[in-house]
């Protein structure tokens, strides 16, 4: 028997062929097409619940009256179509299904009891989900539809060709604006999560997803739809609105259902288009910020999120509708459970939920991309939250985890236990599970695998120097050029400093001052000669500073090599503060250096553990790596970066400080590590590897460990830099 046959008979079978069945009287049925393939969609109008099932399926649930057997029903199928009547097994999961959406009911007194308990559990399920999907929590709260059919003729307009044409014109105007003011969006996107902008960023945000939602809305109320469900959902504990637009999945026309599922992010382009023109336009203020915050949330966040198909939000049904694949999440689940089931198994006789073999590939591609992007999610949030409430980050992390990883687990047991699907196959299931999971963890508990840490870091000529301002001053003549070649103590550039000058006049008095008392106390007071002698020297020191830093005014080079600065041509005139970078001397080689920032956690590897050895690799040049001659740690923990160009003020990879407006101050101390470079590695058959400041990450490697134990250490490593613990 081929794999697209179905299986005649089941051994399930006995458990439903006496029952008498119908469907409940609230059940409307619709038909929709998808892939040239005939579907029909069930809506229970009395709990809005939807159920979509085959031609066959159709054929066969249709004649669910409650005047016959099932076992009569299927016979009657077998005989009118016996190419394409559903075996006994599908007709089992088909109505076990039904029962467990609560569409199903029968005549017996008992009946009234089963439903009721049905309700009970399906209810009890959904507040299941809504816990251990806690970032995600839904709270009903009225019914909006009698408002939307009051409201949608005055709107009816937005639903017309000359708006969705202004729409167009509307948003690619506004992204004119916002590149024209690339630089200022930028430098403004640095305080959106200021502490006192969190407030302006959350009204934007309420006001960007109630457009949003009311989109969705009013989409469905324009094909005819109901809206009967509008309420709050928890997105990561932050309160925003939310529709019920589920009345879609019934509309027969594909198009009406994508432009349902795009119907929130196009008014809230839209709005975010007005917020471009009201920021561009407008000055540093309330209504600007406002402005700026909106543009934010009602775009960039529309885009990462609501059209993302990994997640259940609007992308995943659009691409659902585009790609003609329903229920797209549960059939990939129901793909790699059929995969388990047929190639691990051996059990022959199923129909895989793909109709095709490209269909099989995409929904085996989509289950787990699905699976380990939510996880991954899941794990930036609970950091995200916890950095903010460790206690609420605790029980969403044990919520998250038990609902991820324990009831999945919980689920997959009672499969192996109970599924009638694998009772032939049920010893060879435990067998193949069991070997399974203990190749997992004997693999990650006990074989040694790679141990590497990272550290970013930026590369440099041999014996190369920053030149900062060493005093505070004006600079009043440059005497040497940019890309220049200079020698050691050649002068750079002159300094004027008016106040240090005063300084140096105010303390020469002060010192003769000074001096002048001592004689005196000489003469008349011995016993005064001591603490002014004293005052003598520490005002001799001061002028000994002053005097060094007026001497200094005139900035020579430290080393030799070549000078490189920026924009030397605005500097006449212009103040510069003590400590600011003024350029630097490239030295002459032939060797590179790199200066690695590594964090106080990978302390132990570089001092308890010496690594084995270490590489780089830069940005821009993936799969080209430079290996590294020898590397040594400068002594003490240091604050002060190597290159500004690591900072996040120059969207380095390194936090800084947000009071040092240089940003070459790292906001936690780290431990500066200096690699020496080999001369032929300067470049290869692709290129030049090695120019000045080219940022990159040196790879240090540790002696191999298994991965339950690096896991481990990483994870203790988090709680202990992150939350003391």
């Amino acid at each position: 028997m081929s794999e697209q046959q179905r299986a005649i008979f089941s051994e399930s079978w006995h458990r439903v062929a006496d029952q008498k069945l119908r469907l409940r009287p609230s059940v409307t049925i619709r038909r929709q097409t998808f892939r040239g393939e005939r579907w029909h969609v069930a809506h229970d109008e009395f709990t809005n619940q939807f159920f979509r099932f085959r031609e066959e399926a159709y054929d066969f649930v249709s004649r669910l009256d409650g005047t016959r057997t099932v076992d009569e029903i299927w016979a009657d199928c077998v005989r009118r179509r016996p190419s394409d009547a559903p075996g006994q097994g599908e007709v089992v999961t088909l109505l076990a299904q039904l029962y467990q959406a609560n569409l199903l009911m029968s005549d017996t007194p008992a009946d009234t009891a089963r439903l009721f308990e049905r309700h009970q559990k399906r209810r009890r399920q959904e507040i299941a989900a809504q816990l251990f999907g806690i970032f995600f929590l839904r709270i009903r709260l009225f019914d909006p539809d009698r408002f939307l059919n009051r409201t949608w003729p005055a709107l009816s307009w937005l639903g017309t060709r000359g708006a969705a044409a202004a729409w167009g014109v509307l948003v690619l105007a506004a992204l004119g604006v916002v590149f024209g003011n690339w630089d200022r969006a930028l430098d403004q996107s640095q305080s959106v999560l200021a502490p006192g902008n969190l407030l302006l960023l959350y009204a934007a945000f309420t006001v960007a997803k109630l457009i949003h939602e009311f989109g969705h809305a009013y989409a469905v109320k324009a094909f005819g739809g109901q809206v009967h469900t509008m309420g709050i959902m928890l997105l990561v504990f932050t309160p925003v609105p939310y529709v019920d637009a589920t009345a879609a999945w019934a509309f027969r026309e594909r198009w009406k259902r994508v432009i349902v599922g795009a119907a929130g992010m196009i008014p809230e382009l839209a709005y975010a288009s007005l917020a471009a023109f009201v920021w561009a336009f407008t000055g540093p203020g309330t209504v600007n910020s406002l402005a700026y915050n909106t543009m934010v949330v009602a775009s960039i966040s529309t885009l990462l999120f609501n059209l993302n198909p990994l997640l259940r939000f609007d992308g995943y049904y659009i691409l659902s509708d585009l790609t003609d694949t329903p229920n797209l999440q549960p059939r990939a689940n129901r793909q790699w459970l059929h995969l388990w089931e047929r190639h691990a198994l051996k059990v022959r006789d199923l129909e895989s939920p793909a109709r095709s073999r490209g269909e099989a590939v995409g929904l085996t591609v989509f289950g787990i991309s699905s699976y380990v992007y939510r996880l991954f999610i899941t794990f930036a949030i609970i950091l995200f939250v916890a950095d903010r409430y460790f206690g609420i980050g605790l029980i969403a992390a044990i919520l998250a985890f038990t609902g991820a990883i324990l009831l999945p687990w919980g689920k997959a047991l009672r499969y192996l236990q109970r599924e009638p699907r694998i009772e032939r196959a049920r010893r060879r299931a435990w067998t193949i599970a069991g070997v399974a999971v203990g190749a997992v963890v004997l693999f990650l508990a006990v074989v040694p695998m790679p141990d590497r840490f990272r550290a970013p870091g930026l590369v440099r000529a041999a014996d190369s120097r920053d030149v900062n301002a060493p005093v505070s001053g004006w600079v009043s003549a440059l005497h040497t050029v940019s890309d220049s070649p200079v020698s050691s103590g050649q002068p750079l550039m002159r300094m004027e400093s008016p106040e240090l000058e005063l300084q140096i006049a105010a303390t020469r008095a002060e010192l003769a001052q000074v001096v002048a008392r001592e004689r005196q106390m000489l003469a008349e007071f011995a016993a005064g000669i001591t603490p002014m002698q004293r005052r003598r020297e520490a005002v001799e020191a001061r002028l000994e500073r002053l005097l060094a830093d007026r001497a200094a005014l005139d900035v020579a080079a430290p080393v030799p090599g070549r000078w490189v600065a920026l924009r030397t041509e605005d500097w006449g005139g212009l103040f510069v503060a003590r400590g600011t970078r003024l350029g630097e001397i490239v030295g002459p080689g032939p060797g590179w250096e790199f200066f690695a920032v590594v964090a106080q956690e990978d302390a132990e590897a570089l001092f308890n553990a010496r690594p084995k050895g270490a590489s780089i690799r830069f940005r821009g040049s993936s799969g080209r790596e430079v290996e590294v001659d020898s590397w040594h740690v400068v002594p003490g923990r240091q604050e002060q970066l190597p290159g500004p160009a690591l900072g996040w003020a120059a969207s380095g990879p390194v936090r800084t400080r947000q009071d040092d407006s240089r940003g070459v101050l790292a906001d936690r101390p780290f431990f500066l590590v200096v690699g020496r470079l080999a001369a032929d590695q300067i470049e290869d058959g692709e290129g030049p590897l090695l120019w000045q400041g080219r940022l990159g990450v040196m790879r240090f490697s540790r002696p191999w460990r298994p991965l339950l134990l690096q896991w481990g250490r990483d994870l203790r490593q988090l709680l202990q830099t992150r939350y003391q613990l």
